[in-house]
């Protein structure tokens, strides 16, 4: 059992997500922002309806009882912007949402907003949305009662929250006059809900393309001295009132803050000394240094940090199918936690079992349409670092598991462990350390979230770094052997597993597989080609609410000499940055901005409708 380190509560924190009680109205949606809970698509008429929010109550109480039962002793919850008043207000009648919406503030750009000559102090300056007071006042009423809900079980809330929101910007303010505003918005919400344990700030991703609110987020620390003087000014609210500051590290490559989440030496320039002890403030690094994805070693970080940490780790995996098919994750987290065991100032994890991604899929973890395979892995998941990477004793002893015979169902799990590794993932490349800029390039590129994509693009890269395309055929087709024996095991111990799914989404990324890993010369390319149309007409046929095959082929031979040299220059097969990486990419960020609606032509669709704007990211 690992032993409780000082802090605010001295104890370990065992966090689980809650955005699954808040997924309500999203029945009849072709596909679902997962990224945070939807609380700005809940208002009607200007409110929340009380039979919304107290469908949101029972699904959060029937959510909270389940998760306290395995162990889980945190919530993290979303999000801070809609609890935050902008400012001195006028209390006036209650608005129309209509009116909200048509003075929605767009998201902060960098960190320079809106230029006024407008002191901070101004009434008028805080208060751009005077109106949207009431509308605040009925989230904090609402939000109260999931807190309450939490504390009645033991539960420790946290709110979420991004840097910064549109409509908290006072016009005009920037540097310290902005964090110093922010610092009076945390310190004012702490005092309010005396209830929180602390805030979770994400400050290197903000809301996607397709979010509209009035609480839309844009980033606006891109320097490592804007987060220092951020945190300088931000901390001390949380230490005068014991609570805890965490910051999450994960960020997009925006700006020379972008690397925060892989470079070391950006992470120390960004952080104030002194924080190895103070139990107000955690970071919080995801398990990888990219993203929730496999064939990574664990984050560096984590072993050496400068400061008291949480590890992040998804336990519905939005690269992975979304509990759609069996995705154990057991294997690779044990694994990270045996290397954990000795680290003295890892203050707990935080695990994401609902929030990641876009999709078609609808499964709710814990409540209704639940994922067996998504609640497996929020149980082992803790089990794990509860047991120190003791993953046939985290199954055996715990009653979940009870009844099974648990090596058959060690062999069922291992299964499809292989087929995630080795058919979804194409391992020689997967394996590969990559970057782009401030990037590390993913180690799954042709699948994201909900879409498997085909081109030559895509092709071209996974060919250039693989070094035995035919050695990585021969490994998947030896996973796909396994579909077979799973579905034996699963008759024999009456597992929750729909076979034929399973079977047929995999022949998808097996035959996608091996249309990119082909050659120019392949003669049976054409053929593959073929084969795929007829397989994603039949598959999008039986299964609407699946994945979706998007093939942007063209002869590719043509663009290949270019592809080579664009790649030479820009992909590095090390972390390091080398001297034309500072030279070459600003000089071709204005080219690759002219060129983006030719390059995203071979990318998958959602990139261009859901993520950040391509600006941001190369900035």
């Amino acid at each position: 059992m690992k032993k409780a380190n000082q802090g605010p509560n001295n104890e370990q924190i065992y966090m689980v997500d809650a955005s699954a009680p808040f997924f309500v109205r999203h029945k009849h949606a072709s596909t679902t922002n997962w990224s945070k809970a939807p609380t700005h698509e809940l208002n009607r008429g200007g409110k929340v309806k009380k039979k919304t929010h107290r469908k949101i109550r029972e699904n959060f109480l029937q959510y909270v009882k389940r998760v306290r039962k395995i162990g889980y002793n945190s919530l993290s919850i979303d999000e801070a912007g809609y609890l935050i008043y902008p400012g001195p207000q006028s209390r006036k009648a209650e608005p129309s949402w209509t009116s909200i919406s048509a003075s929605t503030q767009p998201a902060p750009s960098g960190a320079e907003p809106a230029t006024s000559s407008a002191p901070v102090s101004d009434v008028t300056t805080l208060s751009s949305n005077a109106e949207l007071e009431p509308f605040i006042r009925r989230y904090r009423k609402y939000y109260r009662r999931l807190f309450r809900i939490s504390l009645d079980h033991s539960m420790t809330p946290y709110l979420t929250a991004d840097v910064w929101y549109g409509i908290h910007t006072p016009s005009g303010v920037t540097g310290d006059g902005l964090y110093s505003h922010i610092a009076s918005c945390i310190g004012q919400l702490l005092d309010d809900f005396p209830e929180l344990g602390g805030i979770i700030f994400r400050i290197g991703e903000s809301d996607g393309v397709d979010v509209s609110s009035p609480f839309r987020s844009g980033l606006v620390l891109k320097k490592p001295a804007q987060l220092r003087r951020f945190i300088e000014l931000v901390l001390p609210e949380f230490e005068s009132r014991k609570k805890v500051m965490v910051l999450r590290t994960w960020t997009l490559g925006s700006g020379p803050l972008g690397d925060l989440l892989w470079n070391r030496k950006t992470l120390l320039s960004s952080i104030p000394a002194g924080l190895e002890q103070n139990p107000s403030f955690l970071l919080s690094y995801k398990f990888s240094q990219s993203d929730f994805i496999r064939h990574q070693e664990l984050n560096p970080y984590a072993l050496a940090s400068p400061a008291p940490f949480l590890l992040e780790l998804q336990a519905r995996r939005e690269y992975e199918g979304f509990g759609e098919f069996p995705c154990f994750v057991g294997f690779d987290y044990a694994q990270y936690f045996r290397q954990l065991r000795s680290v003295r100032n890892m203050r707990g994890i935080h695990v994401w079992c609902q929030t990641g991604g876009w999709s078609r899929f609808r499964n709710i973890s814990f409540l209704k349409r639940r994922s067996y395979w998504n609640e497996l892995n929020t149980r082992i998941t803790l089990q794990l670092y509860l047991s120190d990477g003791d993953l046939h004793g985290s199954l055996a002893n715990s009653s979940e598991f009870k009844g099974l015979q648990l090596a058959r169902f060690l062999r069922f799990l291992q299964l499809s462990d292989d087929l995630i590794k080795n058919v979804l993932y194409l391992p020689g490349f997967a394996r590969k350390t990559l970057f782009l800029h401030r990037s590390r390039i993913p180690a799954l590129i042709h699948v994201l979230w909900d879409r498997v994509v085909i081109s030559p693009f895509l092709s071209f890269v996974i060919r250039r770094f693989s070094p035995n395309p035919l050695e990585d055929l021969r490994i998947a087709e030896s996973a796909m052997m396994g579909l077979s024996e799973m579905e034996r095991i699963q008759k024999e111990l009456k597992l929750e597993y729909d076979g034929r799914f399973h079977r047929e989404t995999f022949e998808i990324f097996h035959l996608a597989g091996q249309i990119l890993l082909s050659s120019n010369s392949d003669p049976s390319l054409a053929e593959k080609l073929s084969e795929m149309e007829k397989r994603r007409k039949d598959y999008e046929a039986r299964y609407p609410r699946a994945y979706r095959v998007q093939i942007n082929w063209k002869e590719r031979s043509g663009m290949e000499p270019l592809l080579r040299i664009f790649s030479g220059l820009l992909i590095r097969n090390r972390s390091e940055y080398r001297l034309y990486d500072y030279l070459i990419l600003p000089a071709l960020r204005r080219m690759i901005l002219i060129l983006w609606p030719l390059i995203r032509k071979q990318l998958p669709d959602s990139l261009n409708e859901q993520a950040m704007p391509i600006d941001e990211l190369l900035g």
